[in-house]
């Protein structure tokens, strides 16, 4: 039931009100959570382009009425006052109070402080009558204050200093902030820099000092310059093992029995060579206030420096091995976040759903997470071998940086742990040099495709061969064989024209609509059995009233190819086999969904083809057009980025990110309409969606259910692609994965 009657409540039950001002922006004590209580950011979040929802800060401690304005003070507010709260304000801080009641963080009896009337008149919010009532000044209740601190943007990313605070976890003190939606912890180091002798080495926990600042991003890693990655994102730094924490709550070790929220742990895509952690596309301040998850996200080792193996002197699969230990850290330290250490979903885009696919596959991350949602991962793609590093990359990436002239393996070692970090920039002539013939000599000598599909990523994980547990084996195998070592729930998602943002990014104009244009494009994007036989299928066809068919074409066959058919294919192994084995859950997948994305947002304008953005031609949902909607930050970036398209956007993106947080929360990603229907307009669309229409995401039996889920702004279904003709050659060929063997 709504609390609208605040609003009336507030506004005519005083006048004159005596109120401390907030503390200024210089204070120099930072206060620390057991000290102030445990305490809830507020903020009616609608993903609007505005970011004007009402905010609050919930003191959970019992306090008398002038404990309650001291205790607000101490984080620079003051207690809510009433003379400030316009109805719309008043309404929107109804709708969260509503929902605090329905998950227990507070009880429907519960009454709030919120200002003083006169020095003997104390009031406070009556959750139970919806009004304001008058308390004994001294009564012990929790209180309501306000939240003056803007909201982040990649335009203002400044931590005010009135609003810091710090927590401690065994050990550990760590001072954050709060912004207009979240507390924040950014920076955290999770392990030792990997300088030195741990340059290609698994990384080590962090041992440095234990009283952290934790108010600003750290370094990305080694990488060059890119829209998906470190443009206007900071420096990069071999120093780059950190991550950041976003949480709706912060509590108290005095609070008994507290709640802890699910716990969202992402990792970046970027081909694994570029991604990182200091996009504010992947600001959790969205998740945490619209819907109440403590996000991570963290930085993983990228290119040569992530997983450039080296004979049999290193492990290689270093940046698997952070995504690990950082996982490890979130088990131990999360609970000081507000966090439930046992409900934590990794979930990852492009590389970063194909780095969740290697958290599945490896025994070494068992219970370090329980559900996982991998997007638009290319999973047409194998992981490589030791003898794929040895036989192949690293001569040429060795030779690169200047270590070819070494006469041993550890000698190889010592030169690649000694030359300075920025010659692994993969942007300087050499380097790309070394990485075209890579992939030349992995599409011959590994993959036996095309230069093209060797080129999408010529640097990746290896399948474990030490028993160290760090991806067991190739994902088909695990699945064909039963053996996948991480049973957890599962949504696997791709956007419905993955491939156009690179088709048109490489063929810049048009090749009309000809069929004998579309042989030739298919000849350099496949090898040549697979080319003539889809002419031969008729399955991907050009339509000659079409001025760019080809490109178009094109790009639905390597969609395909890529992302969707081969993972139709896997989950359907997924599904079709069941264990015997007692130890292990009867499905590999307890609980499976899939879903398609048909219309999106360009996550950034930089070397993005005009293809991906509305258009004359065709409207391409291209590769990443899902991850601002489903972030929501379409509200927090502004640079290099389109802005919202229109209103539906906004819907879109507050269905997709309610969506995703449902799975977080219950791994169903069905909402829960109730708490749909009482928290207001900004979730309306989705309570829509869910509630009136009745939409309804079922769970994937493999290629038995005709149709899958198609989010689009109105949400319906799309054919099951694994049962498609478009499917069915790339079957009938036999995917990369299957045909990869390393034969120099």
């Amino acid at each position: 039931m709504q609390l609208q009657i605040l609003a009336g409540t507030l506004l005519l039950g005083r006048q004159a009100l005596a109120v401390p001002a907030p503390l200024t922006t210089g204070k120099s004590h930072v206060p620390n959570i057991d000290s102030l209580g445990t305490l809830q950011a507020l903020k009616y979040n609608d993903l609007g382009p505005q970011n004007n929802g009402t905010a609050a800060v919930l003191v959970h401690d019992r306090l008398s009425s002038f404990e309650a304005e001291a205790r607000c003070q101490s984080i620079g507010e003051r207690l809510y006052q009433a003379q400030e709260i316009s109805q719309v304000n008043s309404t929107e801080l109804a709708y969260q109070l509503d929902y605090l009641v329905h998950v227990q963080d507070v009880q429907p009896n519960e009454r709030l402080w919120v200002s003083q009337a006169t020095h003997n008149d104390c009031r406070a919010f009556s959750l139970e009558h919806k009004k304001l009532v008058s308390v004994s000044c001294g009564f012990q209740l929790p209180a309501l204050c306000t939240s003056s601190v803007p909201p982040t943007t990649d335009q203002d990313r400044t931590a005010v200093n009135s609003s810091k605070i710090s927590i401690e976890s065994d050990g550990y003190r760590m001072t954050g902030y709060r912004d207009g939606r979240s507390f924040r912890f950014l920076g955290i180091p999770f392990a030792d820099a990997p300088v030195k002798d741990l340059r290609f080495a698994p990384p080590r926990p962090y041992s440095g000092p234990r009283d952290i600042d934790a108010a600003k991003m750290a370094n990305s890693c080694i990488q060059s310059v890119s829209g998906f990655g470190t443009l206007d994102n900071g420096g990069i730094s071999e120093d780059c093992l950190y991550l950041n924490v976003y949480t709706p709550i912060l509590p108290a070790k005095t609070t008994k029995h507290s709640k802890r929220k699910p716990v969202a742990v992402y990792l970046y895509g970027g081909a694994f060579t570029e991604g990182t952690s200091a996009m504010v596309d992947y600001d959790g301040g969205n998740f945490a206030s619209r819907n109440d998850i403590v996000v991570v996200t963290l930085n993983y080792r990228v290119g040569a420096l992530g997983w450039l193996t080296i004979g049999n002197s290193t492990t290689g699969n270093y940046g698997i091995r952070d995504q690990i230990m950082a996982l490890k850290w979130v088990k131990q330290h999360i609970k000081a976040f507000g966090g439930d250490p046992d409900q934590v979903t990794i979930f990852g885009q492009s590389a970063g759903g194909q780095s969740a696919i290697a958290l599945l596959s490896s025994s070494a991350a068992q219970g370090l997470f329980s559900g996982a949602i991998v997007q638009s991962a290319p999973v047409d793609l194998p992981w490589f071998t030791r003898g794929v590093y040895t036989d192949i990359v690293t001569p040429l990436i060795s030779s690169a940086v200047g270590c070819n002239g070494t006469t041993s393996e550890s000698t190889l070692l010592s030169c690649l742990r000694s030359v300075p970090a920025s010659r692994y920039l993969d942007n300087s002539t050499e380097f790309e040099a070394a990485t075209a013939a890579s992939a030349k000599a992995l599409a011959t000598g590994w993959l036996h495709s095309s230069d093209l599909l060797a080129s999408i990523e010529p640097i990746l994980p290896i399948v474990d061969d030490t028993g160290s547990g760090v991806i067991d084996d190739q994902f088909h195998t695990l699945l064909a064989e039963d053996r996948l070592p991480n049973r957890v729930p599962v949504i696997f998602t791709t956007v419905a024209d993955e491939a156009a943002l690179y088709v048109d990014a490489e063929v810049t104009q048009s090749m009309g609509s000809s069929e004998v244009a579309l042989a030739e494009i298919f000849s350099l994007a496949y090898p040549s059995s697979l080319a003539k036989a889809l002419i031969a299928s008729d399955a991907f066809s050009t339509n000659p009233n079409a001025t760019d068919s080809v490109r178009n074409v094109a790009a639905d066959a390597l969609t395909h190819s890529e992302w969707t058919c081969p993972q139709s294919y896997l989950l359907n192994l997924a599904t079709a086999n069941t264990t015997t084995n007692t130890t292990l859950p009867e499905k590999q997948f307890p609980h499976l969904y899939q879903f398609s994305v048909p219309q999106g947002h360009i996550q950034t304008t930089v070397g993005t083809p005009a293809i991906c953005s509305p258009n004359q031609d065709k409207n391409a949902t291209c590769h990443s057009s899902d991850v601002l909607l489903v972030w929501g930050t379409l509200n927090s970036k502004t640079q290099n980025v389109a802005p919202y398209y229109g209103p539906m956007d906004i819907q879109h993106s507050q269905l997709l990110n309610d969506i995703f947080a449902s799975f977080f929360r219950t791994r169903n990603p069905n909402p829960d309409v109730e708490a749909l229907q009482l928290r207001g307009p900004a979730y309306r669309y989705s309570y829509e969606t869910f509630g009136a229409r009745g939409y309804r995401m079922p769970e994937y039996r493999g290629n038995e259910d005709p149709v899958v889920a198609s989010l689009g702004v109105v949400p319906g279904v799309t054919v099951n692609p694994g049962r498609t003709a478009k499917c069915r050659v790339f079957e009938q060929q036999g995917f990369t994965f299957q045909k990869a063997e390393l034969t120099v």
